[in-house]
């Protein structure tokens, strides 16, 4: 996908694209060993993904977190800010979009999807206790990565938090990505290993502008 945009240019996301940004997310986050230990499907895998994503996106915007892109749709960004998360409301007023992509899952795959999400959240509730921005989600098409489209929806993200004064969480199954995260202030705090499948997390957090000396 070729952008005539500059990379380091970040727009909300419309409500029109949200099918387009689940394609995106589903189609860059394929290959991520998380989804492919929940969903071993190959086959079904790039479809059931591009579901749970736009699920996801149409959640985050109802629960007022933040949807953003570069302008030509080369990448996706998903953020909830300090004090909101994908609630019961957010869902309620979803339509109830992420609760029934769980359930249409097969009974497997479902009870091992629900199982190791709420082991993370459990993990993220334990680790950052205080006010802080969470990434659920950020991917870059498979055709514009190496670009810097990831590098500018990041970086438009930790200016606002800056802003707030407030850190920034977001989980990892890649050690290539962890290296990337370290370049832009983030730091390990916990490598974390899931009960129920054989993959490494990688539990990362940039500290706020006030934490800092």
């Amino acid at each position: 996908m070729r952008s005539g945009h500059p990379p380091d240019e970040v727009v909300r996301l419309d409500a029109s694209e949200f099918a387009l940004a689940g394609k995106l997310l589903g189609s860059a986050l394929h290959a991520d060993p998380l989804w492919i230990a929940v969903i071993p499907d190959s086959a079904r895998r790039p479809e059931l993904l591009t579901r749970m994503f736009t699920a996801l996106i149409r959640t985050t915007v109802v629960a007022q977190g933040v949807a953003e892109k570069t302008p030509d749709l080369e990448g996706v960004s998903l953020w909830f800010p300090p004090g909101r998360d994908m609630g019961l409301w957010a869902m309620v007023r979803a339509g109830f979009a992420m609760p029934r992509f769980v359930m249409n899952l097969p009974k497997s795959d479902r009870k091992l999807m629900m199982a190791v999400l709420r082991q993370v959240g459990e993990r993220r509730k334990a680790l950052m206790p205080e006010p802080h921005w969470y990434v659920p989600a950020i991917g870059v098409d498979p055709e514009s990565q190496g670009m810097g489209f990831g590098s500018a929806l990041m970086a438009h993200g930790i200016a606002r938090s800056d802003r707030d004064e407030a850190p920034i969480y977001l989980e990892t199954e890649t050690e290539r990505n962890v290296s990337f995260y370290r370049q832009i202030g983030f730091d390990v705090i916990e490598v974390f290993t899931p009960n129920g499948v054989d993959i490494q997390m990688w539990l990362m957090a940039r500290q706020g502008t006030s934490s800092r000396p």
